[in-house]
């Protein structure tokens, strides 16, 4: 019998050491998700007991964690910008990365009341943490998937923007968007490259939907189209800000130009990769 958390702790780290990378976060997160509470609680109680129960139920988890399933599967949240998003099978986990883009709109000197469109929403991550931090937006958040549609618009409720943001289902490459003209258009669409799929970690190309990394061949298929539409869902003088994958952030700049924006700008995440491509049409 385990006799303390400690000694369960480094027991579910030792376990997963060769299959991830973040091993003792990964043993912390599942445990204090099992007993329900966070995991500051082990500084303090780490040489407490945990009862036999719990011992295999964490057991169970990291055998999950073992196959490759990521974490947020497993207890169905994510953390994104501070609030809590429930994350299920076929919607993309929402990446640190993705904060940058975020950031950098609220760091944009934006018109009261703007008008905000986020297409490929998946889990809702980007819409509802504008929602949440710009207290007089509004937002329309589009996905193909009936599944993120449905999970974004639990994810807004409960952040408490629900009355703020209208989802629509919707495929941006073949569907005629009917949407309102909007002051802002955010995407971080699919952008993967079709022939690295099959090489991406096993926590990514085993469980998570392709339908949200695929980005044909090049990569490029959904800037492409998403820039093309500029003229039709964009205010004149609006921003657009994407997403981009490590290298792409020039292929997306000069998209950008031939369909004639300006002050076009990239920024970096924290790892120093130009993640974010942002102008105005």
């Amino acid at each position: 019998m385990v006799n303390s958390y400690q000694a369960l702790l480094c027991e579910g780290a030792e376990a997963l050491s060769n299959h991830s990378d973040t091993a003792r976060l990964d043993a912390e997160v599942l445990l204090a998700y099992i007993i329900r509470k966070e995991r500051v609680w082990f500084a303090i109680h780490s040489k407490e007991a945990p009862d036999e129960k719990t011992v295999l139920d964490f057991q169970n988890l990291i055998k999950r964690r073992k196959s490759g399933e990521p974490v947020a599967y497993i207890t169905g949240t994510r953390e994104f910008m501070g609030l809590p998003f429930k994350v299920k099978k076929g919607i993309l986990i929402p990446r640190p990365d993705t904060e940058t883009l975020v950031e950098a709109i609220l760091n944009e000197k934006l018109p009261q009341n703007s008008k905000i469109l986020d297409l490929c929403t998946g889990s809702g991550a980007i819409a509802v943490s504008l929602a949440y931090y710009m207290k007089s937006c509004s937002v329309c958040a589009v996905d193909i998937s009936d599944i993120c549609i449905k999970t974004a618009t639990e994810n807004a409720e409960i952040n408490g923007v629900l009355s703020r943001v209208e989802f629509r289902q919707a495929d941006i490459l073949s569907d005629e968007l009917h949407l309102e003209k909007a002051d802002v258009l955010v995407s971080n669409p699919p952008y993967i490259e079709s022939a690295e799929l099959a090489d991406l970690m096993k926590d990514v190309k085993d469980f998570e939907p392709s339908l949200a990394l695929d980005g044909g061949n090049d990569g490029l298929v959904f800037y492409r189209k998403i820039i093309s539409l500029l003229p039709q869902l964009l205010n004149p003088g609006g921003l657009v800000a994407f997403e981009v994958g490590h290298n792409q952030a020039d292929s997306v700049c000069d998209i950008l130009k031939e369909q004639g924006c300006t002050d076009i700008k990239t920024l970096c995440d924290l790892a120093g990769i130009r993640r974010v491509v942002m102008a105005h049409k």
